[in-house]
């Protein structure tokens, strides 16, 4: 029996897709309703568009997001000629909160379930992983590799090293030996206080606080309204899937180093893209490690793009559009090979390890 649920969710109809402090009345729903996949941990929200037939493209969202990360990219892929899935991970957006891990591992076996169940198991698919859902595309290669045509990680979590983190104290915490206690009792707390929390973030002044890392954040400030609104509607299950990812991902070097380095020695195909003005996983804090871990390989580019912050997906989704295109399109066109081999990765002894930043995107 194919494991899919076809018809669009209704309003409180599913667990998964209502809020655990939703009064009688269902609130409007702030998150993009796809269609439901039942999988074994749970249900999953999701969207498959462009035309059948065309390459896969599956794209995982980072900490916090939802299948919404890629409202505006996804047109760009499919004006390209590509299929592209986006969905909620587990414990964000309208997919289930099943218990059990959170973690890189976990998020690789729901992208894995939910390709056998859309497109079966023997088609590979072209990955494209932003933030921390780069980590998951890692893990997910590293386990079926041959389910992967071609990677892009787009300013991937996993590269820097903890001493740059924010908010030490809470990842010590999380990370020690009571970080289970401490999950738990935060969870606890929003039961009691959600509702309080959720009419103290019901002003638009904390929308700020949730503003993409982009040039000009006036422009998103419906954006960042949605994104307020949809950690509000449960608060409950925010903090928890956030303090349950934070607590288990790999998301500095130290933790993840072994995952690159067998992506750098596997064969499969990886390019990495980054804005040069990231403030929330600033290139320059990632170069050395990807300089040491994929410089001496001599066969993996990171193109740059000027001016980009992280929401880069958001600002510059045309861009990173063209970019994505002509890497998992595997482009054999001369300006774009001249492209990645101006901004290959050096080998470490070559000097220090980086790459060039792309003066104008408009030039590749």
């Amino acid at each position: 029996m194919c494991p899919l649920q076809r018809a669009r969710p209704r309003a409180g109809a599913d667990a998964a897709a209502t809020p655990s402090s939703s009064p009688s009345r269902p609130r409007p729903c702030p998150f993009i309703r796809g269609e439901l996949a039942q999988l074994p941990r749970g249900r999953v929200n999701y969207t498959l568009r462009g035309p059948a037939g065309a390459p896969l493209v599956a794209c995982v969202h980072g900490l916090h997001g939802s299948l919404s990360t890629f409202a505006s990219l996804e047109p760009q892929l499919v004006a390209f000629g590509f299929r592209v899935l986006a969905f909620d991970l587990y414990g964000f957006g309208l997919s289930a909160a099943p218990r059990g891990l959170l973690d890189h591992r976990g998020y690789a076996e729901q992208l894995a379930s939910l390709l056998d169940a859309l497109v079966g198991s023997q088609e590979p698919v072209l990955l494209l992983g932003f933030s921390m859902g780069g980590l998951v595309a890692v893990e997910f290669a590293s386990r079926w590799p041959q389910r992967v045509r071609r990677l892009l990680l787009v300013a991937p979590a996993g590269l820097l090293s903890r001493e740059d983190a924010p908010c030490q104290l809470l990842l010590r915490c999380l990370r020690g030996r009571c970080g289970c206690c401490l999950q738990h009792l935060a969870a606890g707390l929003m039961c009691c206080c959600g509702c309080v929390v959720a009419r103290v973030l019901s002003g638009d002044r904390h929308a700020r606080t949730f503003e993409p890392d982009v040039r000009e954040p006036e422009k998103f400030t419906e954006h960042s309204q949605r994104t307020l609104a949809q950690f509000r509607w449960d608060v409950r299950r925010s903090v928890n899937s956030y303090l349950r990812v934070l607590r288990l991902m790999p998301l500095w070097e130290g933790d993840s180093e072994e995952l690159y380095a067998w992506l750098a020695g596997s064969g499969v195909p990886v390019m990495f893209l980054w804005g040069d003005d990231d403030q929330t996983v600033p290139w320059s804090d990632a170069e050395e490690a990807v300089g040491r871990l994929f410089g001496p390989g001599g066969a993996t580019s990171c193109v740059l793009l000027h001016g980009a912050g992280h929401g880069m997906v958001h600002e510059d989704a045309f861009e990173v559009a063209k970019h994505a295109a002509a890497w998992l399109g595997d482009s054999q066109d001369p300006a774009w090979k001249q492209c990645l081999q101006r901004f290959l990765v050096p080998r470490p002894e070559e000097g220090e390890p980086g790459a060039a930043v792309v003066g104008s995107p408009a030039e590749v």
